[in-house]
């Protein structure tokens, strides 16, 4: 029988991926567009995001990058602090 996941690796995986979505959406892109930015599939953003996967260290800075935020933003941190310090991404929404 599989190992139960700890409660505070699923509370870790929501937070992280709840970040990801208030960045993404802070940053006006859809989820189709960040995945398109870092190379992978729209359903993989849309787990990580939902909390159904954990994306990887590699993964996590792709996502970072895309998004120009610091990893640490991802991980911890105030998002609304920062996000207030933080410009708006210049890119079209097309």
């Amino acid at each position: 029988m599989p190992e139960q996941e700890p409660v505070w690796s699923l509370l870790r995986r929501r937070d992280i991926g709840e970040r990801i979505r208030t960045v993404r959406l802070h940053r006006r892109l859809t989820q189709e567009q960040l995945a398109h930015l870092i190379g992978i599939d729209r359903r993989t953003i849309h787990r990580y995001e939902t909390a159904q996967r954990d994306p990887s260290l590699s993964m996590l800075l792709r996502i970072a990058d895309a998004l120009d935020v610091s990893l640490s933003l991802l991980l911890s941190g105030s998002l609304e602090l920062d996000l207030r310090n933080a410009k708006r991404d210049e890119r079209p929404a097309g």
